[in-house]
């Protein structure tokens, strides 16, 4: 699933995808205070599993065809 947010005034066209519904609209500053308020401390050790995990799923379910790009991109 993916959610998609288009702060600008022109339309958002996204080709292959079905919307399942349509959000309210709020504004950027309103995201922008949640996302900042919401920020999980870090912590070295869960840090660790989930990039391990993400490793994993990476390798399971894309099976290499990003590694043409750095690990930050993937």
């Amino acid at each position: 699933m993916v959610m998609v947010a288009n702060f600008s005034d022109e339309q958002l066209i996204i080709p292959k995808a079905t919307v399942l519904g349509v959000a309210e609209e709020i504004t950027e500053e309103l995201v922008d205070r949640i996302n900042t308020t919401d920020q999980p401390i870090s912590d070295p050790l869960n840090d660790k599993k989930r990039k391990k995990r993400n490793e994993f799923l990476y390798r399971k379910l894309l099976h290499g065809k990003l590694d043409n790009l750095p690990v930050k991109e993937r």
